[in-house]
């Protein structure tokens, strides 16, 4: 009886890990490894020139639209400190004439 539980064990295990691996996978490497160092994996240095200055433009357009956002949050940030403090400045104005109202009475 354990003798085929451990056989049901080992075959659902290896099943599984079966199911796990990309089913292009074999297909992949094998592709790679046929074309290894040919002459069409090769790329040319125009096409390396090209791809790091595609590079380089979608780097830029990150950090361009980053500044954006920063830009965004302090000005949402600056009004909210504002409007703090014009909330902060009518309090104690209030308290003051609360005050002067309390001496004259």
């Amino acid at each position: 009886m354990k003798k085929l539980e451990l056989f049901f064990t080992a075959t659902s295990l290896i099943i599984f890990f079966i199911g796990c691996t990309p089913k292009t996978a074999g297909i992949d490497s094998a592709y790679l490894n046929k074309n290894r160092g040919a002459a069409g994996a090769q790329i040319s240095a125009s096409e390396a020139e090209q791809y790091h200055r595609q590079q380089a433009l979608t780097a830029d357009e990150i950090r361009l639209e980053n500044m954006k956002r920063r830009q965004t949050t302090d000005s949402i940030e600056e009004g909210a400190s504002a409007a703090s403090s014009t909330a902060g400045a009518i309090k104690d104005g209030v308290s003051a004439i609360r005050t002067l109202k309390g001496l004259f009475n």
